[in-house]
């Protein structure tokens, strides 16, 4: 149930950078989320790879009318499909993020492979230094599409992207967090990427 005076009042004139960046891609394992638990593995830092990450949410909009107008309007987050644009990503961390086989240097999809779920984490850069850092708890990543093309006279990288969906876990509803440098009241800097 929503409880309004868990929300304090923001305070006037606060300011925040513009973003310049992202990075520090790290992922976790989710091994168990239950009613009342949920634990994960050791978070893994996937190195200098993050290009860009979009976040969609997917909202379900309910009005309520009475007497020919609408008197309460209800709005949910359902999910959230992530896309996840990097720098080509080695095979094994593609076979661990999709949950499939990898064995002496080579990845296999069967079809019986279940995609794990993962807690993401990374940070968005700003232009003063500070970061936002951004920690999705439930996230499926989803079989990418493979494009690639030949050299021409002006060499085009060509990036994967990676898509997921969020979703709440089970044991406390939580789909995510944000934390800004700038707010003296965040003191989880430093275990960020250590803790889930």
């Amino acid at each position: 149930m929503f409880n309004i005076q868990l929300f304090a009042t923001p305070s006037s004139g606060l300011t925040s950078a513009q973003f310049i960046g992202v990075e520090n891609f790290t992922a976790a394992e989710l091994t168990s989320d239950t009613a009342t638990t949920t634990s994960y593995g050791t978070p893994l830092n996937l190195g200098k790879v993050l290009r860009r990450v979009k976040v969609t949410p997917q909202s379900n909009t309910q009005d309520a009318y009475a007497d020919d107008v609408i008197i309460d309007t209800v709005t949910d987050v359902a999910k959230f499909d992530l896309e996840v644009e990097t720098a080509a990503l080695p095979l094994e961390y593609i076979a661990w993020l999709l949950g499939h086989e990898y064995q002496n240097g080579v990845m296999s999809k069967k079809k019986d492979d279940a995609a794990p779920y993962f807690a993401i984490m990374y940070q968005s850069n700003k232009r003063n230094g500070k970061a936002r850092y951004t920690k999705f708890y439930k996230v499926q990543f989803a079989e990418p599409d493979n494009e690639n093309k030949t050299k021409q006279e002006n060499i085009e990288f060509q990036f994967p992207t990676l898509k997921a969906t969020a979703i709440h876990r089970l044991s406390d509803g939580k789909a995510y967090d944000y934390a800004d440098d700038e707010d003296t009241n965040f003191t989880g800097k430093s275990t960020w990427y250590t803790t889930v």
